[in-house]
């Protein structure tokens, strides 16, 4: 990805993680810290991919990520030693995150698994977060359960294994029911760059997680959230049912048309929703939103062309178009 990111070793009470920063650390009381947690089946290196794409670029000059790699996910990473935290415990360890960056509070951004994590760090430590963006959130313990449930017992996760029905439920999480050839090319990578049995630990630790749905109702009732989603999605219908969950008038739901993987998909309209997000937290205030200028241009040109010739046909929501967020 080209930049050198510092890294930051960090002990928590639960477990030890390393903790990659993208951007100048020194600047942390002037500008705003985005901490963020990612999937079962990649790293940290998806988050800086998306912070590096051009719709971001406002954001990365103003803001510091902090990148959390959940423990032995790194690529290449020796074997874990020791018991595997719970999701529980992963949140509660966050906090150990922004004490040792001397940061008081931040933005929480997690995708999948690590939306669950950010969902747990929030009822743990709420007056240390301003707001959460949570990207394919699942808060119940639906779902591995479900798929698996003919082969739960064979997958042996507990003991580190990957077995097949392992490697095809992290597909299945990723790519729902795409092309065969897109989930086997994402196991061959994933089987170059990741500990299998670092990996299978994590995945464990999601399969058993507890149910959030009624907490998050309760306990983050006054925290600015923000759901995304695509309509292509494996866990769509469990977004929805976290959305149901939470406080409508306090959370933002995207849902972005024709995709699955939002983050690499459609990382402008994840981008211009995440500035809605930080704004409304009172931070960035200065970032221009990608896009909005290019649909006032259009805006205008559309109108004097009307003016000219009979309206012919309309638009509606096109690929990669963000259906309009739901706010209630």
């Amino acid at each position: 990805m080209g930049e050198e990111l510092q890294v930051i070793p960090v002990s928590g009470k639960h477990c030890s993680m390393n903790v990659y920063v993208q951007g100048n650390l020194e600047e942390r009381h002037g500008k705003t810290v985005i901490l963020t947690v990612h999937d079962v089946g990649t790293n940290h290196k998806s988050f800086v991919r998306f912070v590096n794409h051009p719709s971001m670029t406002d954001v990365k000059q103003r803001a510091i990520f902090l990148h959390v790699c959940v423990p032995g996910q790194e690529d290449n990473a020796p074997d874990f030693v020791g018991e595997y935290p719970t999701l529980d415990q992963l949140g509660e360890d966050l906090v150990c995150v922004l004490d040792k960056a001397d940061v008081r509070t931040c933005i929480a951004f997690g995708e999948g698994a690590g939306a669950n994590v950010v969902c747990r760090f929030a009822l743990a430590w709420p007056n240390r977060i301003m707001g959460i963006i949570l990207v394919h959130c699942t808060s119940t313990t639906a779902g591995i359960i479900e798929y698996c449930k003919d082969k739960i017992m064979n997958i042996r996760l507990e003991a580190g294994v990957m077995t097949q029905g392992a490697w095809d439920y992290l597909a299945l999480h990723k790519f729902g029911s795409s092309d065969k050839k897109d989930k086997q090319a994402y196991i061959e990578e994933l089987k170059k760059t990741l500990n299998p049995k670092n990996l299978s630990k994590y995945l464990f630790s999601f399969s058993k997680r507890t149910d959030l749905s009624t907490l998050i109702g309760s306990k983050l009732d006054n925290m600015d959230a923000l759901l995304v989603t695509g309509a292509k999605a494996p866990n769509l219908n469990t977004v929805y049912t976290t959305h149901k969950s939470m406080n409508k008038k306090k959370t933002t739901l995207l849902v972005v048309d024709g995709v699955s993987e939002v983050m690499h998909e459609a990382p402008e309209n994840l981008a211009r929703s995440l500035i809605l997000l930080c704004k409304g937290c009172g931070v960035l205030s200065g970032v221009s939103i990608p896009g909005m200028e290019r649909q006032r241009t259009l805006s205008r040109y559309n109108s004097m062309e009307e003016a000219d010739r009979p309206r012919r046909f309309s638009t509606t929501n096109m690929p990669n178009q963000a259906t309009p967020p739901v706010v209630e």
